[in-house]
């Protein structure tokens, strides 16, 4: 075995415990600040918890069950917990050694979803160059002009950025593209790093406008390709929404989630960050019990068509929204640091029935969840 292989087996065992360390300090925030929902569940509830989650050689308590029990009332031992989920099942069925490209790269959606289906781009910036929107170069002085040839609001990203982080809105003000003060130019695209896009804005459908008119408000749709027989299959959804002038319908950033079934009707509650609920949306007055997503079915189909296409990873975090004339947009996909606690705040654990199954199977893939933290030893 090389020197690198020794070192990096070593490191990812430090790594996986420190993931678990951190995963259960944030347990312990969310139960200072709601210490009712981390009351004891049945003694019994927590056995087959505990043995569901503890096959991988790290060892699972049952306050991540306790968390979501309280919280929704639903007796399942099958939920998720977040320290197993994030140090060892998504590396087992993803390769986090590729995080931040291929899918998850939004200057590289194009090469994954069907044509039309990305939000439409103005232009590209990848390490010093400018693309226009079918990844031909052009000189910064055309960047600059395509820019300015599209006379209406526009939204700039990071390309490798999660929760929203540096989504910006910029209004066409007076000839120009502005974020309050700021203006965009090719200048300023250059500062922000490595890779960025800048795409018209999508119109959303009434549906999704009507909780919230200044965001897109997306379905995050989580999907599995089962390994042992390679069907993909929709874990769990919920749609997100945005609050008050807020332009993106992360969590982080102020927003909420509402849980949608697998018949696409939402749950009785929305949630913010910190798992206080809402019947109502706060600004539009919507309640939430007995609405449909009338474009779930849509979304379900355009998510497993696009999973299938991606072998690499077998879970996949999707973030839909049917246009306004009812074409499902595929904003964005997550691959890696997928999260899971909202996704089970209505409708029970993650995999739900397939949880065993899954369990047996990444039990005999560990050796998938190898990460080269050190890439550079021969």
């Amino acid at each position: 075995m090389r020197y690198s292989q020794v070192f990096n087996a070593r490191m990812h065992m430090a790594f996986v415990r420190y993931v678990v360390w951190q995963y259960h300090r944030k347990s312990l925030r969310v139960a200072r600040k709601h210490p009712d929902l981390f009351r004891p569940v049945s003694s019994e509830l927590s056995r087959l918890h505990k043995a569901l989650w503890s096959q991988l050689g790290v060892k699972s308590g049952d306050r991540w069950l306790r968390l979501h029990v309280n919280l929704t009332g639903i007796q399942d031992y099958t939920f998720c917990p977040e320290d197993i989920f994030f140090a060892r099942i998504e590396r087992i069925l993803n390769d986090c050694n590729v995080s931040g490209f291929g899918v998850e790269d939004k200057n590289e959606l194009w090469r994954y979803v069907p044509d039309g289906v990305e939000p439409h781009v103005v232009l590209r910036y990848v390490r010093g160059a400018f693309y226009d929107s079918e990844s031909r170069w052009v000189s910064e002085a055309t960047a600059q002009s395509l820019l300015d040839s599209i006379r209406e609001d526009i939204v700039g990203k990071p390309c490798r950025s999660s929760g929203g982080a540096g989504v910006r809105l910029f209004r066409w003000q007076n000839g120009k593209h502005r974020d309050g003060s700021l203006l965009l130019t090719t200048d300023w695209i250059e500062a922000q790093g490595e890779s960025y896009v800048v795409q018209h804005k999508v119109v959303q459908d009434k549906f999704s406008a009507s909780f919230n008119t200044s965001s897109i408000n997306t379905v995050r749709m989580m999907t599995l390709r089962q390994p042992w027989d390679g069907q993909v299959v929709v874990c769990r959804s919920m749609l997100r929404m945005g609050v008050s002038n807020a332009i993106v319908d992360n969590m982080m950033k102020g927003g909420l989630c509402v849980c949608v079934g697998s018949d696409g009707q939402l749950g009785r509650y929305a949630y913010d960050y910190d798992g206080e609920r809402y019947e109502s949306h706060p600004v539009s007055g919507l309640q939430f019990q007995g609405l449909v997503h009338p474009a779930y079915w849509d979304m379900v189909a355009m998510a497993r068509h696009v999973a299938e296409r991606i072998p690499y990873y077998n879970l996949l975090s999707f973030d839909l929204v049917p246009r306004e004339d009812g074409t499902i947009c595929v904003v964005e996909i997550n691959a890696t640091c997928q999260g899971i606690t909202q996704l089970q705040y209505d409708f029970g654990g993650l995999f739900g029935r397939t949880s065993e199954r899954l369990m047996d199977w990444c039990k005999e893939h560990q050796g998938l969840a190898t990460f080269k933290h050190i890439r550079t030893f021969y």
